[in-house]
């Protein structure tokens, strides 16, 4: 069975080409790129700093850097098709047992575009 899905997220998808062709192919992967490029997108737009006109513009590049540093706090969750922060102890340490369980495509992808 062949499918012609296409997605218009998938065109500037920041993950790499064997990912895109997985998303092509699973609705719950397909559904990840895009939430991972709204979440960046949401990022990118910000005009000020915490989005408070008192606290001063900000920069694209600033927004870029701030991505940067805080994707990799989230992961996509499948069950509810939304972004969520990445269960931490006290410490602020990652569940390595929950990362464990997560696929490729919800963790944050590795552009540095």
């Amino acid at each position: 069975m062949s499918s012609n899905f296409s997605s218009p997220f998938l065109a500037k998808s920041p993950f790499n080409n064997n990912e895109r062709k997985q998303a092509e192919q699973d609705p719950d992967s397909s559904n990840a790129v895009a939430a991972w490029n709204q979440f960046k997108e949401d990022y990118m737009v910000r005009e000020f700093k915490g989005n408070d006109k008192r606290l001063g513009r900000i920069t694209a590049e600033q927004n870029k850097d701030e991505y940067d540093r805080e994707k990799h706090e989230f992961y996509y969750d499948i069950d509810n098709n939304k972004m969520k922060l990445i269960p931490t102890n006290d410490a602020e340490i990652r569940d390595e047992n929950f990362m464990a369980n997560l696929k490729r495509f919800q963790i944050a992808p590795e552009d540095k575009n």
